[in-house]
């Protein structure tokens, strides 16, 4: 429950129309590493002093050893040698026990925040638009969910201890040093200018690198999505070896990133070694002149000696955290960008409940645009009475479909207002007025499960009387019956196993069943035959019989039998009124209906 609180952690969505001021509001919302382990305080805080024991667990080995020389060896006292040993191993357990700890914690942590980020996305996918569906590709959101959260849960689970360990270990080691024997530590610390210039190089040329080829990476799930998507067309046209060689070319643009990545480390890792092995070096030529002439202990080089490859170690490690951080970083501003995404259709401060509707539709001087394109809409006004069918029609792209969009308020109109019952929809709460809706598309989309499942889903908690009434209500129950295990049959992916005509009166009863104020009707049966129309119009029927049903009618039979036909062209309303006055008004309807019954050439229509 705590992680499923942490959805209602997003930024609160804005309702301002301008997309660019809409992000200015959430400019200074944050989703860096120190806001996404926010919440995970004490687990975290535990991890750390498991880190810091093993990392003071490490440091003490080179004091013991170099006591053990001094006091044992040169000595000859193998008590000594053996209470040395004894803590030494003592240590080593500790550091052990430490370890495995702090991986313990920090991987379930890791998981947890992870399992918390992962509801976050999928909150917010859920609540944007359908604007950035339209110009998001569906392979770069799939990204976001999977390689973006998988490069962070790499990170988490192995590189956030070893970054850990590595710098307290470093800065332990150069207090270690420096309590040795400063002047071999200033020996070692020449170095560290050449190796922080090699690191920067290193940063800034790998940062670039890494944006790059999540850059890539996109597009190439990008274009596997794609084409597994369209497969049938893809067979259809025989595209299979062009897409494979494009495939292939954005693959290639992506290794060419990943290889620069690489090529960088290659040079970095052995760079860092070399310095370590050059400090070891000069510290051996001048820590031996010092044990010859007696002001420095063979124990005290031999630890000294020891501390060098330890201090280089934590670098290199880091650098090799590095590459996951980077990898990280970038993904994580990917997510951020995402999560910071404000949706076009958000909820007011406080909306106004919606308990029940009356059905009332008024477009009031409405304009509308999509992304980047003309006005689909301009100037509309429209009234339409509770409990009334209107069929819209029009030639393609007259703007049919966007009025429903607009009443659906899956967009919002760019000028004017669109109500119910005389309340603007923005004013509304937005899941509250959806659930007075029912909406049937032209392609019913199912989801995998049972038909049960798949009637249910505007109610899953209705029971298995009130989905067969659904399902009777509109006529379907008979074509149920006759599906192998009837309600209970399984429906595959986007409901491909059955035909069109099923899946139709399947969502015919699926919006039975929310008994929705107002109907919203895709034309169901544009792409069905004649004997799965008559089935679906005759539930088409029977569902908007008692409620504000708003039809966009690509078959002219349909808008025959509304209430009322508005017709569209180029977004505006040219003609009004039933189906008999408007053949008796011989004007755009008169023409195409003409045309739909073969009475007239189709030229210009």
């Amino acid at each position: 429950p705590e992680l499923l609180a942490q959805v209602d952690a997003l930024p609160p969505a804005t309702d301002t129309p301008d997309v660019d001021e809409a992000r200015a509001v959430h400019a200074e919302e944050s989703y860096g590493l120190r806001r996404l382990l926010r919440g995970f305080g004490l687990p975290l805080l535990v991890s750390l002093a498991l880190v810091a024991v093993d990392a003071g667990a490490g440091l003490l080995l080179p004091v013991l050893i170099r006591n053990g020389i001094d006091e044992g060896v040169t000595q000859l006292a193998l008590g000594a040698v053996w209470a040395a040993s004894a803590l030494g191993l003592a240590v080593v357990l500790v550091q052990w026990a430490a370890q495995i700890g702090e991986t313990r914690m920090t991987g379930r942590t890791g998981e947890r925040v992870l399992y918390s980020l992962r509801l976050k996305i999928f909150a917010q996918l859920q609540r944007l638009g359908l604007d950035y569906y339209e110009r998001e590709l569906t392979g770069r959101i799939m990204t976001r969910m999977t390689t973006d959260v998988d490069a962070l849960s790499t990170f988490l689970q192995t590189g956030l201890v070893t970054a850990f360990v590595s710098v307290v270990t470093f800065f332990g080691i150069m207090v270690a040093l420096l309590v040795l024997d400063v002047e071999l530590a200033l020996v070692v610390f020449a170095t560290l200018p050449v190796l922080i210039i090699g690191t920067v190089f290193f940063r800034r040329s790998s940062v670039k690198a890494y944006e790059l080829a999540r850059e890539r990476i996109s597009a190439v799930n990008a274009d596997l999505q794609e084409s597994v998507s369209g497969l049938r067309i893809v067979q259809a046209f025989r595209r299979e070896r062009d897409g494979a060689e494009r495939f292939a070319g954005r693959s290639d643009y992506y290794r060419e990133a990943r290889v620069r990545g690489q090529w960088l480390i290659s040079v970095y890792f052995p760079f860092v070694q070399l310095l370590s092995s050059v400090a070891a070096a000069a510290v051996l030529i001048v820590g031996a002149g010092r044990v010859d002439n007696g002001t420095l202990t063979t124990g005290a080089l031999v630890a000294y000696l020891l501390y060098i490859d330890l201090f280089f170690a934590p670098v290199q490690q880091l650098s090799q955290v590095f590459d996951g951080y980077q990898q990280a970083t970038v993904s994580l501003g990917r997510i951020q960008e995402l999560l910071q995404e404000p949706t076009s259709t958000a909820d007011r401060e406080e909306p106004l409940d919606v308990l029940s509707l009356r059905g009332e539709i008024a477009f009031e001087d409405v304009s509308f645009a999509y992304t980047g394109e003309e006005a689909a809409l301009t100037g509309v006004d429209l009234r339409i009475p509770a409990g009334q069918t209107v069929a819209f029609v029009g030639e393609t792209g007259a703007g049919k479909s966007t009025l429903v969009k607009l009443v659906a308020r899956f967009y919002d109109p760019t000028a004017g207002r669109v109500t119910a019952d005389g309340t603007d929809l923005r004013h509304l709460g937005l899941t509250a007025y959806r659930h007075r809706l029912g909406v049937v598309p032209q392609e019913a989309y199912l989801f995998a499960g049972t038909v049960r499942d798949a009637i249910a889903y505007g109610r899953p908690e209705a029971t298995d009387a009130q989905v067969e009434a659904a399902s009777r209500a509109v006529g379907a129950h008979d074509m149920i019956a006759t599906l192998d295990g009837g309600y209970l049959h399984e429906v595959a992916e986007r409901g491909r196993n059955l035909s069109a005509g099923q899946r139709q009166l399947v969502a015919l009863a699926r919006a039975e069943l929310v008994d929705p104020d107002i109907l919203l009707l895709d034309e169901a049966t544009a792409s069905l035959d004649l004997a799965s129309e008559a089935l679906v119009n005759q539930a088409t029927d029977r569902l908007a019989g008692r409620r504000t049903t708003l039809v966009v009618a690509h078959r002219l039979t349909t808008a025959a039998r509304a209430d009322r036909v508005v017709v569209m062209d180029h977004g505006r309303v040219v003609e009004d009124g039933t189906h008999d006055e408007l053949l008796a008004l011989d004007g755009k309807y008169a023409v195409l209906w003409r045309t739909f019954i073969g009475e007239d050439e189709p030229a210009g229509v």
